[in-house]
Formats: structure tokens, C-alpha cells, sequence
């Protein structure tokens, strides 16, 4: 047979006093990924060709995979293509176990920012409005233009329910990559399992069954790379990285559902059966009320806009019924409809095999009955502050929000909305609609180019939301050597190259894996330096130039190149535009595209293999799958079970911020960032150990009438003991910043840190302002380290110079302010001393500022 193709604060002191733990925690410039996507194959039978079929001769030759010339115009709906389910649950079971050993650990890195540290995620369900129109790290005091409020929300919710339950939201996680592989496993299979041509008893033939098995063996062995990849830890182990898990699981629903629309010759999912028709009354439901709730909080007058009334609980539940009423008169209108057409002999759903002139009447028709159904609760419930043109906009609101969940194209742009909530960055998918319509439903370009325009309206809209919701589309990066270091050195084209060999060698080989990559892990790209440049440059420009030719080609692996380049433009664009810093969430989505192209690799290698054997006599009938692939499904099995491997033992590291910091030690020393976070790990266990000894103290001096000589001396002891404790930490804290502002000399925040440890841990006023001094002339935008100065000033007022002291105090907390108007402690300890001495120093001579 011949060789085939792939297809493809004086008085008592301020309490806000940020830790260095605390202040500007979070927020190292995290962005984004995309989705997944697979191969090619033909719609109708006539042209199915197996993704590769390794058999000798047999009595029906299997046609070359090459991909023919496709035609000008593929009409719609396309042939179904069925899904075997035990694949998608493999792949479901797989992610869930892989981390169960994640359910007892706590909070780790960016999650004290997103969750602990979050005061609107703490208030639960009343802090849902404060999050839509916030800043992902609107309280790390930095701005970088993330509107993520999807993720926030859920933390939100399980916050309402559990509180700071970390074994919950690891589970929640755990949960939606699991979701996440179930809902992959059947996409894979709808691109790579072409329908193919049956006997006229309606069964396959031989041929036809073992292309099928062949082409199921692949997706699922494409989907169990995926899941097994050790480079999603800091995805999901990481409680924050439910962002990119939500993401990508939206992105991957939006392209199931408009597979869904490519398949079916009536646009909605609801046919006429129990199950499917109770299913599309429930997704009515809560589509209409979602999207009741948004028209209501458009059309409200300001005393009453939906953010008060969550807040206030105040007249919420009234639009949730009327927005229930209005779903309820879209399905009694709806059924109704559908009777009387059914009687007409006429389609037994009005949508089924519906002329324009029938849909629109339906659509008319459904929304009548909405505004009926609004128009009645309102007119039952008698709602004073309710208008009744604003019930019947939430009405015209449900029954949109109705009439998209029933709908397949409508399922898929609020999936992508849905995504987009959950990450900016998720505008990169657009790119994979009109790339699965080209590859694997065999449209030509133009026509799967045109088919963008719904999901640029929904791009239109949220970016829209953005904008209004927080005032900026790009926000205000920081001057930041330790995340931003190659934009401060204009040095981003050619670090852009050497990280994209970083990258490449990490979905090959994912080991060593840290939670930093910060300056200086990896040098900037200066004289000698240039070598990986160029060897990322060349890898760039030959796999661009692979992709494009497996474009024209319309190979599997073409496709898995073009995912892979789709999927990383987050992670080099983070490089190239802002100066950013390599980070392996950047790989969650891309390690699809490299699923692809390795399993195909080694399915043509087996192809090879298996052709290269001596032939026997005859015409044997083709040995099973499994026999047959034997080879490649073994050392995809060594593979993805080392990886399996390291993805286990790499969830430990993420058990708490002191393992996880302390992991990256040994490999990533030359890490300024790794040393500063060790060292703010045994500053606050300095603290714990000063505050033990201070309960001791405190304990000690409440007995009454008055402690024994006796307890005196145990209490001594002990207070002796912790201090002593707290004076190592804070040694060893020392140690390691000393070591992080070698790496980088003006690293504002370990010179924070170690002002921190002499103002609290190991007591020394000298050194404590000098280093915030320091703070401030390497970070002069740094809040906490002016908010802590005037701490200081403040507690000394009762000494020498007191009016002085305070005057130093009232002018510190104001710069605080200046520098960052939205950071709270020195808003709040300034208004405190304002109120209580009426000062309000703006200004001082630098002879005051030096000689104090």
C-alpha cells in the first residue's frame, strides 16, 4: 500500500501597619490563554480519510490521507458526527485524580491577594456588585488593567457559604478541570472523528470501523497529554489560576456549541423529547433571569440600580419574579405555538425546520409572551419602586436571555462572554472558530472567516463593560524591575525569542517547574547573552513558516502549530508590549497545540514502523487498535505517566506559601523575587513568635492581685524563648534580602522587608527608617513604606520634638496618598491623626526630612 500523508497611628499608634507580606502582594502582570482545537477530516463519506490507519494491504484500500482541494461552498448543516463517551470521561476522571492531593492544602502566592486579602470577595454575596466593577488587583495597590471578575465572583460565593474553606475552592477547581477534560474529550472527537460510510444493513465495514477506532484513539491519546501535562499545577493548584481554568472551559463550550450550530439544520438544542425539553425550560430560566437582572440594572434609576439592591437586599427577589413570570410566558407562548403548528402538520417545535417568516413570528411571538408574563407579576406583586415600562425592559431582557441558552449560536457567545469575564486574554479564540471550520468541517476561508461576526459583537460588548466598569483597557503597569525588568532595559524583541525557547523546552521537558521566573532567573539578552536569541528566532521563524504550509496543506499537524502560536500570543505579547516576565500559566492552553502535533508525530512514526514489516501471504483483515498501535499507545503511556508523576509531586510544592517559596530555592536562587518571598515567610513567623511572647507578657501582668515569683520566672522563660526564636527568623529574613538586593540593587520591597524586621521582630528605630528611606528612593511610588514612616513618627510623638514627630507622621501619610490615592491604611491613618490633632502637613523642607 502506498506511504500516506497525516491529515491533519502620638496617642495610641495606627493598627494599619502592612506587612511585607501584605503590602502589594499579588498581581505579578498574570494574564492569560486561550483553547483548544484539533484535525482535519472531510464531511462527506465519499472523502473520510482515517487520521492515519497503520494496516498492511487490505482487500479495500484506504485512500491517501492527503487532504483534497476543498470545495468552493460547504452547505449547512454539516453531517453529524456521533461521540463514543467513555473517552471524555477517561479524560474527566484523569484531571480529578491527578489533583485530589491538592484538597487539604491552604492558601499560596497570588490567592492571599485574590481571596484572603480581598475585602469584596469577603463579603460574599454583598461584595458581587464592588467586584464587577473593580480591578482584579484593586486591593494589591497596583493597576494593571485586568477585569476578571468571573473568578473573583465564584471565590465569592464559596466565601458566602464556607468562609476561608481553602479545601473547598481547591476542590471547586479540581472540579472544573475535570469539567474541563470531559467537554474536551467530546470537541476532540467532533474534529477528529469524521462520520464514516456504512454497508446497506446500516453497519460499518471493516475499513470504515477501523478508521473510526483509529481516529477515537487519537483524540483521546491528544486529550490525555492535555490532562496529564505537568505545566497546568500552577493553573490548578493555585486556587487564583481558576481564571485561566475558567477560560479555557469556556472557550472550549464556545467551540462545542458552535459545532453544535454547524451540525443542526434548526437552530435550537431543544428537541422533542421529556429530557431535552425540561433541560431547555431550566436553561430558560436562568438565562431569562440573568438576563432580566442585566436589563434591569441598565434601565434602574440610580436609587434603585441592581448593585444597591444586592447590597441592600432591597427589591432583587421582585425582578428574579419578574424575570421568572417573563420566562414563564415565553414557554407557555412557545408551546403553545408549537401545538398549533403541530396540528397545521407542521413541525412539532416552531423552530424545527422553520422558514425566516416562521422564526420570526416565533421570535415575535416569545417575546410577547415575555412581557405578558412580565407585565402579570408586576401587576400581582405590586412593587411600588418598579415602574411598569421597567418590568416590561425586564420582560424584553428575559426573554433575550431565554431565547440565547436554547439557541446553539447564542450558547456559544455567552460561553464566550463567559470566558472573557474570566479573562481578557480569551480574545485570542476568536482566532480558533473560523481555524475549526477550515480544518475539520472543511469550509473554505472565506466562509469561515465570515461566520466571526456574532463573536465580534460579543467582543465589542465586553470590552465596552470594561471600559465603563473600571475606567481603563490597559491600566498603569509599574516600573517594576522584578516583573517588568526587560521593558526598563528596552531589551523585549530579543527576550521575546529567548522565551520562546524557554517555552518550547518546557512542553517538552517541564522540569525543574517554579512558581517564579522573575529578574534575574533569566538574564537579559546582552552580548553573550544573544546565543538563545537566536536560537528562539529560529525556532520561530521555521515552525511559523511549518504552520503555514500545514495551513495550506490543512494537516493535523499544521493545526496543532497554528493552536500552539494562537494560544502563546498572551504570553509573548505580555513580553514584547509590557516587559513582562516568562510564567508557565502562559502554556495552559498552547500544551494542546503540542498534544496534537506529538501524537501525530508518533502515530506517523508507528505508520512507518508498522509498514516497514515484512508482509505475509495474502490479504489479512487489520489487527485490533490496540494490537496494531500497541507501540505508540506504550510510550505514550511512559510519557504521560511521567508526567502524571511530576504533576503530582508538584502539587506539594503548592501547599502553602512557605513550601512553595522555599521549593524554588534550589534551582532559582539567582530569583530576587524567590528570595524576597522566603524571606517575608520567616518574617511572619518572627512575628508569631514576638506575638507569643507579647500574650505571654500581657497574660502574666493580668494576673491579679499579682503574679507569683514562680510564674514570673516560667513566663520569663518563655517570653526569653520566643524572642530569641523571632531574632533567628528574623536573622535568616535578613539574610535572604540582603541576597535579593545583590541580584537587584534597587528592589524597593526587600528593602521594605528588611525595615519591616527592624521595626518589628528584632527592634531597631535607626535602621528601620533608614531602610524605608531606602524604600522609597529605589520605589518613590511605594505607599506602605510612607504609610509605616509615619507610623513610626506618630508612636515616637509622646517623646522629644513631639509636635515635630507628628508633623513628620501627617506629612508621610499624606505622600502615601499622593503616591497611591487608593491605598487605605494611609487614607485611614491620616484621617485618624487629622481628627485627633487637626494637623494636615503637606509639605516640609528636606532639612526636616533628612534630620529626622
Amino acid at each position: 500500500m502506498s506511504k500516506k500523508k497525516q491529515p491533519s497611628a502620638a496617642s495610641p499608634g495606627p493598627r494599619n501597619i502592612p506587612t511585607p507580606a501584605t503590602a502589594g502582594k499579588g498581581g505579578n502582570g498574570r494574564a492569560a490563554t486561550v483553547t483548544p482545537a484539533p484535525p482535519p477530516r472531510p464531511i462527506q463519506p465519499q472523502t473520510v480519510r482515517p487520521l492515519a490507519t497503520a494496516t498492511r494491504p487490505q482487500p479495500t484500500p484506504i485512500r491517501p490521507a492527503t487532504v483534497r482541494a476543498t470545495p468552493a461552498t460547504v452547505s449547512l448543516p454539516i453531517e453529524r458526527r456521533p461521540i463514543a463517551w467513555w473517552p471524555p470521561v477517561l479524560l474527566a476522571v484523569l484531571g480529578y485524580g491527578l489533583y485530589i492531593n491538592t484538597f487539604n492544602h491552604g492558601y499560596a502566592l497570588d490567592d492571599i491577594a485574590a481571596i484572603s486579602q480581598n475585602l469584596f470577595v469577603k463579603a460574599g454575596l454583598k461584595g458581587i456588585p464592588d467586584l464587577l466593577r473593580t480591578e482584579f488587583w484593586h486591593f494589591s495597590n497596583i493597576s494593571l488593567g485586568y477585569y476578571r471578575p468571573l473568578s473573583l465572583i465564584t471565590f465569592a460565593i464559596e466565601w458566602e457559604y464556607f468562609k476561608d474553606n481553602s479545601g473547598v475552592n481547591h476542590q471547586i477547581n479540581t472540579v472544573l478541570y475535570a469539567l474541563t477534560g470531559l467537554f474536551l474529550g467530546v470537541l476532540l472527537q467532533k474534529w477528529l472523528v469524521v462520520p464514516t460510510a456504512q454497508t446497506a444493513d446500516g453497519t460499518l465495514d471493516t475499513t470504515a470501523r477501523h478508521n473510526r477506532q483509529t481516529q477515537i484513539l487519537m483524540a483521546t491519546l491528544i486529550g490525555v497529554l492535555f490532562m496529564a501535562h505537568p505545566l497546568h499545577t500552577e493553573i490548578v493548584a493555585n486556587i487564583k489560576g481558576r481564571d485561566e481554568v475558567l477560560s479555557f472551559l469556556f472557550i472550549t463550550l464556545m467551540l462545542l456549541f458552535y459545532w453544535g450550530h454547524l451540525e443542526h439544520k434548526q437552530p435550537s438544542w431543544i428537541s422533542q423529547n421529556v429530557g431535552s425539553i425540561a433541560g431547555g425550560i431550566g436553561a430558560s430560566l436562568v438565562g431569562g433571569v440573568l438576563g432580566g437582572l442585566l436589563i434591569w440594572g441598565l434601565v434602574a434609576k440610580k436609587g434603585v440600580s441592581l448593585p444597591t439592591q444586592i447590597e441592600s437586599s432591597v427589591n432583587l427577589m421582585e425582578i428574579i419574579f419578574i424575570g421568572c413570570g417573563a420566562v414563564a410566558g415565553c414557554v407557555l407562548i412557545t408551546a403553545l405555538y408549537s401545538v398549533l403548528q403541530q396540528r397545521s402538520g407542521k413541525a412539532g417545535l416552531w423552530w424545527e425546520n422553520a422558514t425566516l417568516q416562521s422564526a420570526a413570528v416565533g421570535v415575535a411571538l416569545t417575546v410577547v409572551g415575555a412581557l405578558a408574563g412580565a407585565w402579570i407579576v408586576w401587576t400581582m406583586r405590586a412593587v411600588p419602586d418598579i415602574k411598569l415600562a421597567q418590568a416590561m425592559w425586564v420582560g424584553v431582557g428575559a426573554a433575550l436571555g431565554s431565547l440565547l441558552v436554547t439557541n446553539w449560536l447564542g450558547l456559544a457567545c455567552f460561553a464566550l462572554y463567559l470566558a472573557f469575564l474570566s479573562k481578557e486574554s480569551s480574545i485570542v479564540s476568536l482566532a480558533f472558530v473560523p481555524a475549526a471550520q477550515y480544518w475539520f468541517a472543511r469550509r473554505n476561508v472565506w466562509q469561515s472567516l465570515a461566520a466571526l461576526w456574532p463573536f465580534l459583537l460579543v467582543t465589542v460588548v465586553f470590552f465596552y463593560q470594561k471600559q465603563v466598569m473600571i475606567g481603563t483597557l490597559a491600566g498603569k503597569p509599574p516600573v517594576d524591575w522584578a516583573n517588568y525588568p526587560y521593558a526598563i532595559e528596552k531589551t523585549q524583541l530579543p527576550n521575546t525569542f529567548k522565551f520562546f525557547a524557554y517555552y518550547l523546552k518546557l512542553l517538552i521537558l517541564p522540569h525543574p517547574l517554579v512558581y517564579d521566573y522573575s529578574y534575574n532567573v533569566i538574564p537579559s539578552s546582552k552580548g553573550a547573552q544573544t546565543g538563545l536569541v537566536w536560537l528562539g528566532f529560529a525556532a520561530f521563524a521555521g515552525l511559523a513558516w511549518l504552520a503555514f504550509k500545514g495551513f495550506m496543506k490543512r494537516t493535523l499537524w499544521g493545526f496543532g502549530l497554528y493552536w500552539f502560536f494562537i494560544a502563546m500570543v498572551p504570553g509573548l505579547g505580555f513580553i514584547l508590549s509590557r516587559g513582562g516576565i516568562l510564567a508557565e500559566r502562559f502554556l495552559y492552553a498552547a500544551v494542546l497545540g503540542f498534544a496534537f502535533i506529538a501524537v501525530w508525530g508518533l502515530q506517523a512514526l508507528s505508520e512507518r514502523l508498522i509498514r516497514a514489516r515484512p508482509a505475509t501471504d495474502g490479504m489479512p483483515a487489520p489487527k485490533p487498535i490496540l494490537v496494531q498501535y500497541a507501540p505508540l499507545i506504550a510510550l505514550l503511556a511512559v510519557v504521560t505517566g511521567l508526567y502524571s508523576f511530576k504533576t503530582v509531586t508538584r502539587n506539594e510544592d503548592w501547599k502553602n506559601n512557605f513550601v512553595l517559596f522555599n521549593s524554588a530555592l534550589p534551582s532559582h536562587d539567582t530569583s530576587c523575587q524567590v528570595q524576597r518571598h522566603v524571606a517575608n515567610e520567616w518574617i511572619e513567623k518572627g512575628l508569631k513568635d514576638r506575638s507569643k511572647a507579647d500574650s505571654i507578657a500581657a497574660a502574666v501582668n493580668g494576673i491579679k492581685p499579682k503574679p507569683s515569683l514562680d510564674q514570673v520566672k516560667k513566663a520569663q522563660v518563655l517570653i526569653d524563648t520566643n524572642v530569641r526564636r523571632a531574632s533567628i527568623h528574623g536573622r535568616w529574613a535578613l539574610d535572604h534580602l540582603k541576597e535579593a538586593t545583590k541580584i537587584y540593587p534597587n528592589f524597593g520591597e526587600a528593602y521594605f522587608s528588611m525595615a519591616y524586621v527592624f521595626q518589628r521582630i528584632t527592634p531597631n528605630r535607626d535602621s528601620a527608617v533608614y531602610y524605608y528611606k531606602q524604600t522609597i528612593k529605589a520605589a518613590n511610588a511605594y505607599a506602605p513604606a510612607y504609610n509605616n514612616l509615619g507610623v513610626i513618627y506618630q508612636n515616637e510623638a509622646g517623646g522629644p520634638n513631639g509636635r515635630r514627630k507628628l508633623e513628620l507622621a501627617s506629612y508621610y501619610y499624606n505622600q502615601s496618598m499622593v503616591v497611591n490615592p487608593a491605598y487605605a491604611d494611609g487614607r485611614n491613618n491620616h484621617a485618624a491623626l487629622m481628627k485627633q490633632t487637626g494637623l494636615d502637613v503637606r509639605s516640609l523642607p528636606d532639612s526636616v526630612l533628612q534630620k529626622y
